[in-house]
């Protein structure tokens, strides 16, 4: 099913009772569709965050600073405009790399590693993606319950609907975030002694001593 920002209101709409509908957020023209178009994008990236979906997953290389950080790391690096929740560096395997995001003394944002990136970092991060048509169901669907609690009191006025949506709404993120991790399980490096001696028919192997 391809959404639009009208479909995704809707179904705001349709979790906090019978308060109309909309048809363009983008020229809005009624009080609720003023209300929807002002939380949008706001609840659009935190949505992108939470969620972290794979249709909003980009890789880049970024080039190193002119400005060197203060103190504590060797290299900072580009952070993309469009980046809302940076991911690591290189492949996912590589997720031990250390690397942190910080503010240069200029005050832009950075991220500063010791890695190598003379030919560009590899980045991997959640991009600020506008696009619609492209919000998969789990997303659509949690963003519709962010949206709708968001914009609970502008448009119901009502404290008892907004603590059913304060009380409901963890549990969604919940399913949502099980529904996300079962496309994109996490890969674990194990660096243990005891499971490489168990894996090696080495009885010399040094890990088994």
């Amino acid at each position: 099913m391809a959404y639009t920002k009208s479909s995704i209101c809707n179904l705001a709409l349709s979790r906090l009772g019978n308060y109309g509908s909309v048809s363009d957020i983008d020229t809005p023209d009624t009080d609720v569709e003023k209300v929807m178009a002002e939380w949008w994008d706001t609840i659009r990236k935190k949505t992108l965050k939470l969620l972290i979906p794979s249709f909003a997953t980009a890789r880049k290389k970024v080039s190193a600073h002119t400005e060197a950080p203060a103190f504590g790391w060797s290299t900072a690096y580009e952070y993309p405009d469009d980046c809302l929740k940076f991911l690591g560096i290189g492949e996912v395997q590589e997720k031990e790399i250390n690397a942190a995001i910080e503010q240069l003394p200029s005050g832009k944002k950075a991220i500063m590693t010791e890695v190598d990136g003379s030919d560009g970092l590899p980045i991997r991060y959640i991009k600020d993606e506008t696009d619609v048509s492209k919000f998969t169901d789990d997303f659509a669907s949690l963003m519709s319950w962010e949206l709708a609690y968001a914009t609970c009191m502008g448009i119901t006025k009502d404290l008892e609907r907004l603590a059913y949506m304060e009380n409901i709404l963890p549990k969604k993120r919940s399913e949502m975030g099980a529904v996300d991790s079962q496309e994109n399980r996490p890969i674990r490096i194990s660096h243990s002694k005891f499971n490489k001696a168990r894996y090696t028919n080495n009885p010399t192997n040094h890990v088994k001593r």
